[in-house]
């Protein structure tokens, strides 16, 4: 039999160990992209729920003013005036499906979206931009003249979206009650049966465009086949 481990024939050592090391970074490759699209997927639901909000409260009348410094704040702070003055205010926070509220503060005690979390983030805003509108607006909230809301927008089966909303009732750090005020009828995102329907679904799919094209610009077959997976990511949403 002929020797086919010949001195010359021999391959290096690191000759094996380069391609093993491409084959382990293929593989990590490969398993990381799912991830890595979720990632970027939750991303876009959690933008397009705050999206839809600005949109279902600017069209009750509500006027809307920045809430956030970069991606840290309150996802809704709107107001309504009468005879120029801010009389009534609306602190909301949107969440996509099943996600919570969170906890900050020393200790993590300090609950989003009670009245000292809104105090807080207020008093933030308002070092970061003194304008009138935000000292109008604390002072409200400290009185406990304001609305708080938790507007959910919900999935519901393969192509329905819903939109559940709950009064939070809290002072202070003391209590703490979410109660459910508003449950819409599921809307099929391709086929909305009335003018307010079809507002949500505009609403939902100008609001999807945008938040696609920003966090996913560039996208390979790869991932365009993994982005379809997800019920709500349409084909006409990554052409």
């Amino acid at each position: 039999m002929t020797e086919l481990w010949t001195k010359e024939n021999q391959i290096p050592i690191h000759y094996f160990l380069i391609n093993f090391l491409l084959i382990c970074s293929y593989t990590s490759y490969a398993q990381y992209i799912p991830s890595q699209i979720q990632s970027k997927v939750n991303i876009i639901n959690g933008a397009s729920a705050e999206c839809i909000m600005h949109r279902f409260y600017t069209n009750s009348g509500w006027i809307q003013i920045e809430g956030e410094i970069g991606r840290n704040g309150i996802d809704g702070l709107y107001y309504k005036k009468k005879h120029s003055v801010i009389r009534e205010v609306l602190v909301a926070e949107s969440k996509w499906n099943t996600s919570r509220l969170g906890l900050s503060g020393k200790g993590k005690i300090i609950r989003q979206m009670s009245q000292e979390w809104v105090i807080r983030t207020l008093k933030r805003l308002q070092k970061y931009n003194p304008i009138p509108e935000y000292a109008s607006i604390l002072k409200l909230v400290k009185n406990g003249q304001y609305r708080a809301r938790l507007f959910k927008l919900k999935p519901v089966g393969k192509e329905s979206i819903q939109i559940i909303i709950y009064k939070i009732k809290n002072k202070g750090l003391k209590t703490f009650d979410k109660i459910k005020e508003t449950q819409i009828k599921p809307i099929n995102i391709n086929a909305p049966r009335n003018s307010f329907e079809q507002g949500i679904v505009k609403a939902y799919n100008d609001c999807r465009a945008i938040y696609l094209h920003k966090y996913l610009p560039e996208l390979t077959d790869q991932k365009v086949k993994l982005l379809l997976k997800d019920n709500y990511i349409q084909p006409k949403d990554i052409d």
